[in-house]
């Protein structure tokens, strides 16, 4: 799908919030985050020292084996359907007539 054509269908099913990339996300997300801490200082503390609590706590060979079988399941279909996309690309490529020469 072009990406034109994806904006297009989200722009008619949403037209008051136009798509944006990731990157504005992820700026939009660590500026309200900022915007929390300089609010509610406390709460941003608490927050922090829970999150970094929960991380040290939790054992290494857990959160790696995680990890591990995740990605263990998810290599398969992924490198299916990337070979699928790549095969169709090849297969619909429109060719010149320069090119049969």
């Amino acid at each position: 799908m072009v990406a034109e054509e994806r904006m297009s269908y989200s722009a008619i099913m949403n037209p008051e919030q136009p798509v944006q990339p990731a990157e504005f996300c992820l700026r939009r997300t660590l500026a309200d985050i900022k915007s929390f801490a300089q609010r509610e200082p406390g709460q941003a503390v608490a927050a922090a020292v829970g999150a970094g609590l929960l991380i040290n706590m939790l054992p290494t060979r857990w959160v790696a084996g995680t990890a591990a079988v995740v990605g263990a399941m998810l290599v398969r279909p992924v490198l299916l359907s990337l070979g699928v996309t790549k095969a169709m690309e090849l297969c619909c490529q429109n060719s010149s007539p320069n090119d049969l020469s």
